[in-house]
């Protein structure tokens, strides 16, 4: 299970890395962002099916499905998350303040005294952070985003697959 965890886990983060990085750099769009998720992501099907079909005789409990899966999901987070403290820190480092800028315009259109100071405070939160902490902040969150997909998607694989 070590080497099928490792081969497709380190697919998926190079994947991810690569898929979420040029969406990022193609204009930072939330649909590009989540297609490059699903695809890092489709390696924990990949890796499960392998390791049955390949490692284990044809055989799988979901409880290893599942453990495998996320030991996949886990690295495909931690490169996407990388990418995306990278992309805040060093590529836009100016995203975070563009990003509330635009939320701002949004709520002013609507003229809601409340959203417009909400916006506002946002940007101030973000221009008192550090770029780290914004790295770590833009980075974290990718992290718990992606283990929480990866979650549902070993659990789906690991259903699909287990074979008793």
């Amino acid at each position: 299970m070590r080497n099928s965890s490792l081969r497709y886990g380190l697919y998926a983060a190079i994947t991810g890395f690569a898929a979420f990085g040029l969406s990022l750099f193609l204009g930072a769009s939330q649909v590009l962002g989540y297609i490059a998720i699903f695809i890092a992501l489709s390696f924990v099907y990949l890796g499960i099916k392998y390791f049955r079909d390949a490692e284990n005789n044809g055989k799988l409990h979901f409880k290893k499905a599942l453990t495998l899966g996320m030991l996949i999901t886990l690295l495909a987070a931690v490169g996407i998350a990388i990418m995306d403290g990278l992309y805040v820190t060093v590529f836009n480092p100016n995203f975070f303040q563009e990003y509330g800028q635009i939320g701002l315009e949004q709520a002013q259109q609507t003229g809601n005294a409340d959203a417009i100071t909400t916006a506002q405070e946002q940007i101030d939160q973000y221009a008192a952070m550090s770029k780290i902490q914004l790295g770590l902040f833009s980075g974290g969150f990718m992290f718990v985003l992606v283990t929480v997909i990866g979650l549902i998607v070993s659990i789906i694989s690991g259903l699909i697959l287990k074979k008793e």
